[in-house]
């Protein structure tokens, strides 16, 4: 059972990483193939532009979950705590609406995508629905930190 927490503990980065080696696979063989025979894989140009779709969406999920995007909080900082937690809060609501948009927009635009890819003959709904799918994630990471910031805020309420 440890194991399959762990993988869902890292999913986005298991995901986003295996992507990442698919796609410097692909071009490697594609390059080596092209100048050493002349003879390029004909799938690997595309394969690659859409794993790294995918790389980039399942890596703002990883960064999401690890709250390692880029913030500016040199102003939050010089508030009181308390006031430091509501604008955390403020922040991570706007997220959720942010995410919840881009899940819905995302949602519509895999069903739109009817055609097939020019090259790997995949629906195209498969590579967008990396869009809805990482919202998701990053709405359920969001979800944590709100739900966590609302403990902080009764922790700091409760000190005043």
């Amino acid at each position: 059972m440890g194991g399959v927490r762990w993988f869902l503990r890292n999913f986005e980065e298991i995901a986003a990483g295996s992507f990442l080696v698919l796609m410097s696979l692909a071009t490697f063989g594609n390059v080596v193939l092209r100048y050493a025979f002349n003879s390029p894989i004909q799938w690997a140009e595309e394969f690659s532009r859409y794993a790294f779709i995918w790389v980039v969406f399942l890596g703002a999920a990883a960064c999401s979950k690890r709250k390692m995007h880029i913030a500016i909080d040199t102003a939050v900082t010089l508030l009181p705590a308390r006031l430091q937690v509501i604008c955390s809060l403020l922040v991570e609501a706007l997220v959720l609406a942010l995410v919840g948009a881009i899940a819905y927009y995302g949602w519509i635009l895999c069903s739109m995508a009817t055609q097939a890819t020019s090259t790997l003959k995949i629906p195209q709904y498969v590579v967008y629905l990396v869009v809805p799918f990482s919202a998701v994630l990053i709405f359920l990471h969001t979800l944590r930190e709100l739900w966590a910031g609302l403990r902080g805020l009764l922790r700091v309420g409760g000190d005043s």
